[in-house]
């Protein structure tokens, strides 16, 4: 049977990717799919990119990092708000127009028969259509008691998504979050359809500490 294989936020643990490539036995007939955040924070941001512009078959989803990046290039300036991005912009070097023409035509989400992938979560009661670029990309709580989105999906696509780091991998009956904090040396997560076994790697180093408390 065919696989369709998702992977969460990579933000540039080019090893791991690889690790999890080799660990999954990916071959030409699988289907690839990033839920975004290729880049930014990690050791190897251009080298992810150049690897994930290499496979015909992957399909990347755009990420609040890419999305920050494309908005900052379209404006003609290159981004610099963070460490990190500037970090990224040097690492990139002259080849940063060629990565933004590629980003540039990552999509916000992709649909399948009975999933849907986006990076970061979806407004209830509003169209797939309808959901403007920053949910998609950034959306974590809805409401005054700032609950997450996903309390208040009740469709029946299974909705996959990154952005919102967890020790371990959310599992819902119509959602699943696959960002487990590689980065953070955490683990490099992905999900393989249409059997909804995940499959992960270790990091194989802190690369970044985390602010934040882990949920």
């Amino acid at each position: 049977m065919k696989r369709t294989i998702i992977f969460g936020d990579i933000h540039g643990c080019i090893r791991e990717w690889k690790r999890l490539l080799r660990k999954l036995k990916v071959t030409d007939q699988d289907r690839l799919i990033c839920v975004g955040d290729l880049i930014a924070k990690g050791p190897s941001s251009s080298k992810v990119l150049d690897l994930a512009m290499s496979l015909p078959n992957l399909t990347c989803i755009l990420g609040n990092h890419e999305l920050r990046f494309l908005l900052c290039w379209k404006a003609g300036k290159k981004p610099d708000i963070k460490s990190h991005d500037r970090a990224t912009v040097r690492e990139m070097g002259r080849r940063f127009k060629t990565y933004m023409k590629w980003i540039s035509r990552c999509p916000l989400y992709v649909q399948g028969p009975n999933w849907i992938v986006v990076h970061a979560g979806l407004k209830p009661r509003v169209a797939l259509k309808k959901q403007t670029r920053i949910d998609l990309a950034t959306l974590r709580t809805l409401g005054i008691e700032e609950k997450p989105w996903y309390h208040f999906y009740h469709g029946r696509k299974t909705v996959v998504f990154g952005h919102w780091v967890r020790r371990k991998p959310l599992v819902r009956k119509n959602v699943i979050g696959l960002d487990t904090g590689c980065v953070y040396g955490g683990r490099l997560s992905a999900l393989i359809l249409p059997s909804r076994k995940i499959v992960s790697v270790k990091a194989a180093m802190v690369y970044r500490k985390r602010r934040e408390a882990w949920d």
